[in-house]
């Protein structure tokens, strides 16, 4: 019986935990092996890689095709007025040559296709120029590329004097698509979108609010269609019971005024823009304002467990929840209308008995609020030091 002798340089980590000995001290400077017997790996090498030489290698010229198509697109949208067959041309014409250059598959020619070969480029349809084809879709009444932009989420800062308009030629529906994805919009831009629901020019323009509210409405029966399907979750009901909220007892302007409310314009931005927007409501305008402020109270109120859940909606498909006002957004916008028209709030006869039943739910919730404090303090410590 024999046993193997360890090289001295290298001792077993199993020797050197149970039986340090001098000779595992010893070999300090040598790594622990797992395996006896075996070397001990290399040192690594603190050399620099070997250098490639500047002639090895080179960059692929750019290709100016799609730089040169985008300048020629800007500069004729930018330039003389066009016709709605030349633009249609033109933006058709570039979205080829944005396929081509990006290897995505070519778009048909046909001038019917160009909404769907928007939608499909979307993402990578230059930011600069999706304000500029806006603004000339808009003032050509080519309405089907606007809404094309618009679903696509091309317009995150659409152009100056868009949203008026589009108000102004009685779309808003398309006013609302715009609202659902716009951001930093000035208080002319809020003014002019909530005065466009709150005041309908014509009625084609309620009728146009009127279609807001079916496609609202096929979405709330989508949503609860889909609760009763097995794996929905516990999840899909709160999302389909904030779609049914928004839909119940809420007139066609109100629904459309949805889209304002839930929009990052409102529940994110500074107080003074909107502030400045409100100020300049008329009185009808600021009593039906203040009624459908005071409906959403009452909705939260009835309903605290309905709450937005990102997840399920886009689980379920239902991109329309993101388009309910949070509770937060709307208890700011009634301060808002009240430190702004309060004067007129008060005279007002047909406001008073609604301003009156908004105060005491805001009471009410405000109460809960403050009771169940303590609680979700208590909760939280626990859940600390578990």
């Amino acid at each position: 019986m024999w046993t193997k002798r360890i090289k001295p340089h290298a001792v077993t980590l199993l020797a050197a935990i149970t039986n340090p000995t001098p000779e595992s001290a010893a070999a300090k400077g040598h790594p622990l092996v797992l395996t006896p017997g075996a070397p001990p790996p290399p040192a690594k090498s603190s050399a620099l890689p070997t250098p490639i030489l500047p002639e090895t290698w080179s960059l692929a010229p750019a290709d100016p095709t799609l730089a040169t198509a985008a300048s020629f697109l800007a500069a004729s949208l930018s330039g003389a007025p066009l016709s709605a067959p030349r633009f249609r041309t033109l933006v058709t014409s570039f979205l080829a040559t944005l396929s081509e250059s990006l290897s995505l598959p070519r778009p048909a020619a046909a001038a019917a296709a160009l909404p769907e070969a928007i939608r499909a480029a979307a993402p990578y349809f230059p930011a600069t120029l999706a304000p500029l084809v806006a603004s000339a879709a808009a003032v050509l009444a080519e309405h089907d590329v606007l809404l094309a932009l618009a679903d696509a989420r091309a317009l995150p800062h659409p152009p100056p004097g868009l949203l008026a308009a589009l108000s102004d030629a009685g779309r808003p529906d398309l006013v609302c698509a715009v609202l659902r994805q716009a951001a930093d919009l000035r208080s002319s831009e809020l003014l002019a979108a909530l005065r466009c629901f709150l005041s309908p020019a014509s009625d084609e323009a309620y009728d146009a609010m009127v279609g807001v509210k079916g496609r609202w409405k096929d979405a709330a029966v989508l949503a609860v269609n889909k609760c009763v399907e097995k794996g929905a979750g516990k999840k899909a009901k709160p999302t389909a019971m904030l779609l049914m909220m928004g839909h119940d007892w809420f007139t066609s302007p109100e629904v459309c005024l949805h889209y304002l409310f839930a929009s990052r314009n409102v529940d994110c931005v500074e107080s003074v823009v909107l502030a400045a927007a409100v100020a300049e409501l008329d009185g009808v305008e600021v009593a039906g304002l203040m009624r459908y402020l005071a409906k959403w109270v009452g909705k939260y109120r009835r309903f605290p467990e309905a709450q937005a859940c990102p997840e399920a909606a886009g689980m379920l498909g239902l991109d329309q929840c993101e388009s309910v006002p949070s509770f937060g957004a709307v208890a700011r916008a009634m301060g808002l209308v009240l430190d702004q028209h309060f004067s007129h709030l008060v005279l007002n006869a047909e406001v008073r008995d609604e301003l009156r039943a908004a105060e005491e739910m805001v009471k009410e919730l405000a109460a809960e609020a403050e009771s169940s404090g303590p609680i979700l303090d208590l909760l939280r410590r626990m859940q600390h030091d578990v």
